[in-house]
Order: structure tokens, then C-alpha cells, then sequence
């Protein structure tokens, strides 16, 4: 009796989200051109609205923070929302239609749409899904209250697992069974970190970190790729460092990931007076680098392991290079900056000085951004002598032109990049 009234309460719920809609709180969402298009295309000759907003773009515009991914949830099956945006020359991709869903691209604007689905088997890595027309067993079988709210092209919202009073409290809550739902998907525990350190308000429930420690070698199934992913988004929250200070947060992502050795870094980073455009460069590979990079090879193995890109990779093996130059007081000297820009680039140079920012005990933080001010208006000079003068002057092309050539430049450089015209000249004679 009671699972029919609570069916009753569910349809009704559906019809008045439908119609008259609860909450009008998705502006930049019913404001996007490309959305509304979408929208029109996919409802057109239905009888009730077959698409909505879903997920984090719903979640973001409710606590409105910047939103950067648009998730769209329909009742249609992709073969007909193919069709229907088809015809009118709108791209679709078939990224992941097993699972029906749909990439789209539209003016530049990327949309992932997935029909309305509910899991029937999983190993924890893929899962085997049937496509439903029920907006309740498609809320069911995602992961947090916080991702199961929906939301129309008007801005009506459908909150069918009071999502929206979990996110205002702070609150992180599995739908249904917190080990049913990680054991479905294993990267759930860093999705749940993730939002823990984002939103949370409370402790840890000991159900999830009990579940949590159980399932944690679950993760082996997952990709690396896949949680490589995952760890940027962790790595890009605003208050990263406050996941270090929970105990159990702290206690999971170090052993999922222990070549973390150095998270005190990020307690003097919480700390430092940032501007805006600072703020940027400690971006998720900065972060990487501070919980990695130290004398040792132990972020080696996490690029390795990982696949990292050549751009990661190059960003670590510079800081790692000049490590132990950072811990003296002659490294940040002006004329040594000068050096390392010429030898190196402006942003190598940048990365050193925003790393040692948060390791460096010789030199205050004041003085590093002396020198970060520097080298924005600084010209790096250019070595004025050329294979072609020293030919002029009897040297002929070949490998002793090239040793000459680079001794002349240890000179200048030596030189603070003034030419010492004496030695040149004694050069040259040596030539003659």
C-alpha cells in the first residue's frame, strides 16, 4: 500500500515539475541559446517534455559557481535524438551510445546526452543498462543526492532525492546503499571525496568510510585514465588543502595515491596572499608538483603509472632539476633570474618561483614576488655574435665553430650579457 501511494506521490511530483515546475533557480542554463535550440528540437511534436539539465550543471547553477560541463538527461532513445538533430545539421557523437549517451556539439558547445536509464548489472568498471521513460529509476541509480536533481528550459526544477536540501546543509549522500552504489562504479570514492571536501558541512559517516576502506581495492578495475580524470577535478578545488586536514579524507587519497608525500605544502599555499591571476597558476599540475616533486624520483613513478603528458611531465622534471638550487639564497638573486630566463623560458622560470613559494625557508615570499613582477616586463637579451661573424673573421663551419661559439656565450652569460670585446678579440686573433 504504502509503495503505491509513494508511485501516486512520484507521478504527481513529475506532472507538477512538468507543468508548473518547483523552483526557478537555472539561470545561465535557460539563458543558453544552444540549450534552448536543443531543447525545442528533442521536445517537438511530444506530448510532454522529454529532456532536462541534470547533474553537476544543475548543482553548480543552484550554488552558482562557474559551470563548465553540460550534462542533459532525455526519455528518448539516441537513435531518435540523433534523428531529430540530424536533420537539422547538428553534430552528434557517438561516445558512449551502449550506455546511450550522446555527445553533441552545437556553435562550439559541447552537451552530453543520456537516455533516462537504469543500471541492471555491473562489475564495477562497465555496467549493463536498460533504458527506462521513468525519471525516478533514472534519479535511483546515480550516485549522490546532490547529482540527481533535474531541470527544465524554464528553469524548473525536479528534485526527486531532495538533493537541493543535502547541498544547502552540506550534506554528501549516497542514493540508496552506499556499497551498492561504490561497488557499481569504484571511481564513486573519488567522486565522493571530491564532493566531501567541496561541500561538506559534517564529519564522514562512518557507513561511507567503513565502505569506502572495504571497496578501496575496488579501484584496480578502474583506468587510470578514468582516475586520473577524476584526480584533476580533485586537485582543482579552491580548497584543496582542507582535504588534507580530515583525517579520513587524508587517510583514503594516500593510499590510493602515496606518492603524496608532501600535502603540508598545500597548508602554506592556503595561507599565501593570492591575486587572481596568481591564483591561476596553481592550477591542478602546480598541485601535482607540490604533493610530488621533491630530490627523489617519486614522481616518476606517478607519471609513469599514470601516463601523465610530455607537458606534465617537462613541468616536473624542471622543478626537480633546480630543487636543491631552491633552498639556497643565491638562487633568487636577480642576475641568477636572468640567467635561468635566457637558458630556460619565462614560464619555466615562473613554476620554480611559484613552487618555491611553498617550500623555500631562505627568502620571503615578498621577494619571490619581486622577481615574478620582474620577469613580466623583462626582455630576455639575445647572443649578439653568429656563426656568420666568426666565418668573417677566418673560422670555418664544423664542430670547433660550435665550441667556440658556445664558449663565447658561457662568457657572455658569465658577463652578465655584456660582450667582453677583450675577449672576443683574443678569440678572434686565436682564429687568425
Amino acid at each position: 500500500m504504502l509503495k503505491k501511494i509513494k508511485n501516486i506521490i512520484i507521478k504527481i511530483d513529475i506532472l507538477l515539475f512538468q507543468k508548473f515546475g518547483f523552483e526557478k533557480k537555472l539561470y545561465f542554463l535557460e539563458n543558453m541559446k544552444e540549450a534552448k535550440e536543443i531543447f525545442q528540437l528533442l521536445n517537438l511534436n511530444e506530448n510532454s517534455n522529454t529532456i532536462n539539465f541534470v547533474g553537476g550543471c544543475v548543482r553548480k547553477a543552484i550554488n552558482s559557481e562557474v559551470i563548465d560541463d553540460i550534462d542533459l538527461a532525455t526519455t528518448l532513445e539516441p537513435q531518435e535524438v540523433k534523428n531529430k538533430l540530424n536533420k537539422n545539421n547538428i553534430k552528434v557523437i557517438d561516445t558512449g551510445i551502449s550506455h546511450g549517451t550522446l555527445t553533441v556539439i552545437l556553435n562550439k558547445k559541447k552537451f552530453e546526452i543520456t537516455t533516462l536509464r537504469k543500471d541492471v548489472q555491473t562489475d564495477g568498471r562497465h555496467a549493463n543498462v536498460q533504458f527506462t521513460k521513468n525519471w525516478e529509476e533514472d534519479a535511483l541509480r546515480r550516485d549522490f543526492t546532490i547529482n540527481a536533481i533535474y531541470g527544465n528550459i524554464d528553469g524548473n526544477i525536479f528534485d526527486p532525492q531532495n538533493g537541493i536540501a543535502d547541498l544547502k546543509i552540506g550534506k554528501i549522500k549516497f542514493i540508496g546503499s552506499t556499497e551498492e552504489r561504490i561497488q557499481e562504479d569504484y571511481l564513486r570514492i573519488l567522486r565522493y571525496i571530491r564532493f566531501f571536501t567541496q561541500y561538506s558541512k559534517f564529519e564522514h559517516e562512518l557507513e561511507n568510510i567503513q565502505s569506502i576502506k572495504k571497496n578501496i581495492n575496488g579501484l584496480n578495475k578502474v583506468s587510470n585514465e578514468r582516475i586520473f580524470d577524476e584526480l584533476k577535478k580533485i586537485l582543482s578545488l579552491k580548497n584543496i588543502h582542507s582535504l588534507f586536514l580530515n583525517n579520513e579524507s587524508r587517510d583514503i587519497i594516500t593510499s590510493i595515491f602515496p606518492q603524496f608525500k608532501f600535502y603540508d605544502r598545500l597548508k602554506i599555499l592556503s595561507k599565501l596572499n593570492l591575486n587572481a591571476e596568481q591564483r591561476k597558476k596553481y592550477d591542478y599540475k602546480m598541485i601535482l608538483a607540490l604533493l610530488t616533486v621533491d630530490h627523489t624520483d617519486n614522481f616518476e613513478f606517478f607519471c609513469y603509472k599514470y601516463k601523465t603528458s610530455n607537458k606534465v611531465k617537462n613541468k616536473f622534471q624542471n622543478i626537480f632539476k633546480y630543487y636543491e638550487d631552491l633552498k639556497q639564497k643565491k638562487f633568487f638573486l636577480k642576475n641568477n633570474i636572468k640567467k635561468l630566463l635566457y637558458l630556460t623560458d619565462k614560464d619555466s622560470v615562473k613554476d620554480l618561483l611559484f613552487f618555491a613559494k611553498c617550500i623555500s625557508k631562505v627568502v620571503s615570499v615578498s621577494i619571490i614576488d619581486e622577481l615574478l613582477e620582474f620577469i613580466v616586463t623583462y626582455k630576455i637579451p639575445k647572443f649578439p655574435v653568429s656563426g656568420n661573424f666568426l666565418k668573417i673573421h677566418g673560422y670555418e663551419s664544423g664542430q670547433e665553430m660550435g665550441k667556440k661559439l658556445k664558449l663565447i656565450e658561457e662568457k657572455w652569460i658569465e658577463n652578465n650579457f655584456i660582450l667582453d670585446e677583450d675577449y672576443l678579440k683574443k678569440s678572434l686573433n686565436k682564429i687568425k
